[in-house]
């Protein structure tokens, strides 16, 4: 029985492993893998090793699992980001494992079983046979270790090594990785100083009416006083046709129909509740109960339904933007406006059915068949939609509308010349079929294009100038006693107060403005009042309430554990940096795009 656990554990249990070890490194993949035909049964390749569609597999159901049992439905958004998630795993374990080999690092067969004996692994402490009342039992595990089982021991270890070997490599990149008094010192004192303000804030925004228009001219010689503001990277405009996979009035009349048949078996005596647990879609009442609720709680349709129904009434079918409704009452009370109705309800989702999605793809593929040879706005009339324009895009950019930032498509627009058409490609919502209308490579953006933000930028400076202006007539009255209160008052600014924060703690309302840091970490005597500070909504004055110190008695009693915790993000620091080096030599090919599914 131990035997038949340890096997069945041990596949997830290391990508589980390597998965934990490689979701500390910090992964900015980008768009940036490389294609080549695929070989069969490969998803990816780092370095030339292959990724195994197997793997990949594997590991993507059992993510896809674990979301389901934690959150319900998961949506294609959020399965494409799992398949990213596992993909990016996948390649990060790889170039670990590799780095393990060129640096020669290995775990003898003694180190591991020195290992073993000190640290039994999480998984054994879990199996029911190494644990007494619940709990996970040492000496049961020692007397399993000193007369071993040469099978059940060749699934632990195949277990325990790669961690080990791993760990091994975590431990050789940051052997040169120190920290002294000094450097924790500072950090402890950074992390531990805290300050309490007050503030007058007074927003841009309330002048921008009074701010006036900008002159071409003057918008000109901001644009060649500023060459680098404007630069971009490789850019394309596109246009594409969208297929959305939206449900068909096919797949609502066959969810009407399951609907009809639920609510003729609800009003044969079928048990209601029993009906709700076996074929609602509501996650959201998992029992179906509604409460009570008056007229203007529920969307109109299903409002409009309830408070028809007497008391242990079962509706026909109700249709909402929420799917088919079967509702029941199970109660009424109050008379007139303050009426109120008990129910229940089972819900059927209107999904987008297989049939349909593969009448979507087949319009898709025929528009792109013909759109070789005949014009695409023509054919998208005949296929009852248009085709639609972007402006210039960077690599990387969220496309908008049902493309969004679609892997497949970003790869195609980035390498095919302008007039190319595309095949189908399938994004999370829909089928799109592309055409690249314009490339622009890395350069300097017109000043037509930016004139516009231009204007806008100088006009929002000169709001804020208005705004500090502003400020800075009653400042001198500030230091002499005018409270924040009083002042705000006479600016049409905002007086409050912040709660005690860091250096390190983000101000949202400043956009964590370092300046306005600066300026609070400067005040040191109460009630202190800062100079007039520009920031990105408008002009502040800052006033101290507090200013607490970092404690150096704290610092004395609890020094080890501060310099151990320091020493152990450092080391962490420097391993994602390495790593990222190593990564970014790294020859990555993913082919998940030739692939079914795939992305």
């Amino acid at each position: 029985m131990v035997m038949k656990v340890m096997r069945a554990g041990t596949k997830p249990v290391l990508w589980i492993v390597v998965a934990a070890f490689v979701g500390t490194i910090i992964f900015a993949w980008g768009m940036e893998f490389t294609r080549r035909p695929s070989a069969k049964g490969v998803v990816g390749s780092v370095n030339g090793a292959d990724l195994k569609l197997d793997d990949y597999s594997y590991l993507y159901q059992n993510a896809l699992t674990q979301e389901q049992q934690k959150n319900g439905d998961v949506t294609d958004e959020t399965a494409g980001k799992l398949r990213d998630q596992v993909f990016g795993q996948m390649v990060g374990s790889q170039i670990l494992r590799q780095q393990t080999e060129r640096l020669g690092l290995t775990v003898g067969n003694s180190e591991l079983a020195e290992h073993l004996r000190r640290f039994p692994p999480q998984e054994v402490r879990n199996v029911e046979f190494f644990q007494t009342d619940g709990k996970f039992d040492y000496n049961k595990y020692l007397q399993a270790y000193q007369n071993p089982d040469p099978q059940l021991w060749l699934q632990v270890e195949s277990l325990v090594r790669p961690r080990v070997l791993q760990q091994k490599l975590y431990e050789y990149v940051t052997a040169t990785t120190v920290v002294d008094d000094p450097e924790v010192r500072e950090l402890y004192d950074d992390a531990a100083e805290k300050v309490q303000v007050r503030y007058l804030l007074v927003y841009s925004r309330i002048y921008q009416d009074s701010v006036g228009a900008v002159d071409s001219a003057v918008v000109a010689q901001y644009y060649q006083d500023h060459p680098d503001e404007f630069q971009h990277g490789d850019r394309a405009r596109l246009k594409y046709i969208s297929f959305d996979k939206v449900a068909s009035a096919d797949d609502s009349a066959a969810v009407q129909r399951e609907a009809g048949d639920l609510s003729k078996r609800a009003r044969g005596g079928e048990d209601f509740a029993s009906l709700v647990r076996q074929y609602s879609e509501d996650v959201s009442s998992g029992d179906g109960d509604l409460g009570w609720f008056g007229k203007g709680a529920m969307v109109k349709p299903f409002e409009e339904v309830a408070f028809t129904l007497d008391s242990g009434q079962i509706s026909d079918p109700v249709q909402s933007r929420y799917g088919w409704h079967i509702i029941k009452c199970e109660g009424r009370r109050g008379v007139g406006d303050s009426i109120q109705v008990k129910a229940a309800h089972i819900l059927l989702k209107v999904e987008t059915s297989s049939a349909t999605l593969s009448d979507l793809r087949q319009k898709a593929e025929q528009f792109a068949q013909d759109g070789k040879s005949q014009d695409l706005d023509t054919l998208a009339v005949h296929a009852g939609t248009r085709m639609r324009v972007t402006g210039f895009l960077e690599r990387g950019q969220d496309m908008g509308g049902t493309i969004g930032t679609d892997a497949e498509v970003t790869e195609f627009v980035f390498s095919h010349a302008k007039g190319e058409l595309s095949g189908v490609f399938e994004t999370t919502h829909a089928f799109v079929v592309v055409s690249v209308l314009a490339r622009d490579p890395a350069g300097r953006t017109p000043l037509t294009e930016v004139t516009s933000r231009i204007r806008l930028k100088m006009q929002g400076n000169e709001a804020r100038e208005k705004a500090y202006s502003s400020l800075s007539a009653i400042h001198g009255e500030l230091e002499n006693g005018l409270s924040f209160a009083d002042a705000a008052t006479r600016v049409r600014g905002v007086a409050d107060t912040t709660s005690r924060f860091g250096r390190l703690d983000p101000l949202l309302l400043f956009s964590n403005d370092p300046v306005i840091h600066g300026a609070a970490f400067a005040l040191t005597k109460g009630p202190q009042i800062s100079p007039v500070l520009r920031c990105d909504v408008g002009a502040v004055v800052l006033q101290l309430i507090e200013h607490v110190a970092a404690d150096p008695q704290v610092y004395t009693e609890k020094r080890d554990s501060i310099m151990t915790a320091t020493l152990q993000a450092k080391q962490q620091m420097a391993f994602n940096s390495w790593y990222e080096q190593i990564k970014k030599s790294a020859d990555i090919k993913d082919f998940r795009y030739q692939i079914p599914g795939g992305y």
